[in-house]
């Protein structure tokens, strides 16, 4: 589990109004702030002093996942994706955190889009890093992808008809062979990939060699790391398993309304960190480990519905940009 860049954080909307909003802790022992597998209604920002990460094994072994210190934060994926927690964390001795209660955030962003956009931007940000960070060793426990309630179009549910339309105008139509790379790691990256049609490995460097560490299928997005990461350098390759057709959007176009549309850049970044949520859990569930958490997971009739009208937003972009270039 990455680190939360703490410059972000602490200059962020969304700090200024935990700080004035969230409840302070100030710990003398050690104390469970989350624990995986049960419901939490809050997220904890800490500010001073350290946390654990841990999750639990298949075999019931508990394995740690990040050491976290001051401005870094935990919690979030349960609001954004409304599941429990893959982890367990550890609050250690003379560490003070903000308590965020979920309701309170999500009622506020309803009001203020600037805080819900600099809410979900933070969040994204973390997320990238994070599944940078679970990147460079969940190759250790072998698995297999795993695509629950079809989370490649969760990205659909969270934007609307005219943001959809807004991207099929601003991007064009790329072919893509199948085993040339669309994306090479470290490559400095000018557009956004929307996956139209087909399938790609996801691949990282380790040692010298190009490992597996996840795929995209039809409706994820790529290159979503670069954007957030600042440098617009991909912190993975991409190589089609066969012909991928993407839509490539230009980040430049992106940024420019993400700076005069505060409403379309709360949507974008919270797209982005459901997506990156998703694929963080996912990717631990895959090899057998947040096992508690996987255990007691329901299937919930409201992503469905959410996902059946992603689709069809979805199956529209794919008709629309048939033709462009």
């Amino acid at each position: 589990m990455a680190s939360s860049n703490t410059t972000d954080l602490f200059a962020s909307l969304f700090y200024a109004w935990s700080q004035q909003n969230g409840d302070e802790l100030r710990l003398d022992a050690s104390q469970e702030l989350i624990r995986e597998g049960e419901p939490t209604p809050d997220l904890f920002i800490l500010v001073e002093g350290g946390g654990l990460v841990r999750t639990a094994s298949l075999e019931g072994d508990a394995v740690e996942l990040a050491e976290i210190g001051p401005g870094q934060f935990v919690g979030e994926m349960s609001l954004l994706e409304e599941r429990l927690p893959v982890a367990t964390v550890e609050a250690l001795p003379g560490s003070r955190w903000i308590r965020v209660n979920h309701q309170r955030l999500l009622r506020a962003i309803e009001q203020d889009k600037p805080l819900g956009a600099s809410t979900y931007l933070v969040f994204a940000g973390k997320l990238a890093r994070q599944l940078s960070s679970q990147n460079a060793f969940i190759h250790r426990w072998p698995g297999r992808d795993v695509e629950p309630l079809r989370k490649v179009l969760l990205v659909f549910g969270e934007w609307n008809e005219l943001d959809v339309a807004w991207l099929a105008g601003q991007g064009s139509r790329v072919e893509a062979e199948a085993d040339v790379p669309l994306i090479r790691q470290g490559q400095n990256l000018e557009h956004l990939y929307v996956v139209l049609h087909g399938e790609a490995e996801v691949q990282i460097e380790v040692e010298g060699s190009p490992t597996p560490v996840g795929s995209s299928r039809r409706g994820e997005i790529l290159g979503e790391m670069s954007f957030l990461g600042g440098d617009d350098r991909a912190t993975a390759s991409v190589l089609p398993r066969e012909t991928l057709t993407v839509l490539a959007v230009p980040k430049a176009s992106i940024r420019s309304r993400l700076q005069e549309d505060m409403a379309f850049a709360e949507r974008f970044h919270r797209s982005l960190a459901v997506l990156l949520s998703h694929r963080c859990r996912d990717q631990l569930m895959s090899r057998g480990l947040a096992a508690r958490a996987a255990a007691l997971e329901e299937l919930d009739l409201t992503t469905l519905s959410n996902v059946s009208t992603a689709g069809r937003r979805f199956e529209w972009l794919c008709e629309a940009t048939t033709g462009a270039r």
